[in-house]
C-alpha cells in the first residue's frame, strides 16, 4: 500500500470549505457504511492508540458549535487536526506515524458526517446544502418497471420471466448510471463501484430467471 502523503493531501484540500468535505462524505455513504467505516478506521490504528479514538472524537466534537469552524479552509482544519493527533500520539512514541495521525483525522470526519446525517438543523448550521430527494434515479426506475409491464401485457410470459426481464433491464440501467452518474441514490447506491456491483448482480439474476422461465 502506498504510504499516506499528508503534504499532498493538504494541497488537495486547499480552497475547499471544511463543510464541503463533510457534505461529500454525506453524499457518498449511507449511515450503516459510515458506522462500519469508523470501526474499520479505528482498527487500522496501532493497538496502543485505539483507545484514544473516542476521546479524540469528543475533543473535536466541541468545535462543532463554532459556525466559523465549518467555513474554514479544509487544508487549515486538516493541518490542525493532524497536529493535534500527533500530540495525542506523542506519549505512545507515535508522533511521527503519519498513518495513525491520518486515521485519527478520518475518524473525526466520519464522526461529523454521522452526527449530521439525521440532523437537518446541524447541517444548516454547518452550511451544508439540503440533499434533496433523488428524483432522477427514482424516475429512471420507470424504465425497468415499464419494461416489465409491457412484457406482462404484450406477451404470454409468466411471472418469473417478467421479474427476470425487469431485473435484466435494471442491470442495464445501473450500468448506465455507473458510467454517467456514479450513483443511484434511490437504491442507496452512493458510489460507482456499488452501482456497478448492483448492475452485475441484477443482470445476472435477471438473465438466469429469464432462462429458467423460457
Amino acid at each position: 500500500m502506498k504510504p499516506v502523503d499528508l503534504a499532498e493531501l493538504k494541497v488537495q484540500f486547499k480552497g475547499k470549505r471544511f463543510c464541503e468535505l463533510i457534505s461529500h462524505h454525506l453524499s457518498q455513504q449511507n449511515q450503516t457504511n459510515r458506522i462500519q467505516g469508523i470501526q474499520e478506521t479505528v482498527a487500522l490504528l496501532p493497538e496502543a492508540a485505539r483507545s484514544l479514538a473516542e476521546g479524540f472524537i469528543d475533543r473535536w466534537n466541541t468545535r462543532a458549535y463554532d459556525r466559523e469552524f465549518w467555513q474554514r479552509d479544509t487544508a487549515e482544519v486538516f493541518e490542525e487536526i493532524i497536529e493535534n493527533a500527533r500530540g495525542v500520539l506523542r506519549p505512545l512514541g507515535l508522533a511521527m506515524d503519519d498513518e495513525a495521525a491520518f486515521n485519527l483525522f478520518n475518524v473525526v470526519i466520519l464522526s461529523y458526517a454521522y452526527s449530521a446525517y439525521d440532523q437537518p438543523k446541524m447541517r444548516k448550521f454547518m452550511g451544508i446544502a439540503h440533499v434533496g430527494f433523488p428524483w432522477f434515479s427514482t424516475i429512471a426506475l420507470l424504465y425497468p418497471i415499464g419494461a416489465a409491464i409491457y412484457i406482462a401485457i404484450a406477451t404470454p410470459a409468466n411471472y418469473v420471466m417478467v421479474v427476470g426481464y425487469a431485473m435484466a433491464n435494471l442491470g442495464y440501467l445501473l450500468f448506465a448510471a455507473g458510467i454517467f452518474n456514479g450513483s443511484f441514490r434511490v437504491l442507496g447506491l452512493r458510489n460507482r463501484w456499488q452501482v456497478f456491483g448492483a448492475a452485475v448482480i441484477s443482470f445476472v439474476v435477471g438473465t438466469i430467471l429469464s432462462n429458467i422461465a423460457s
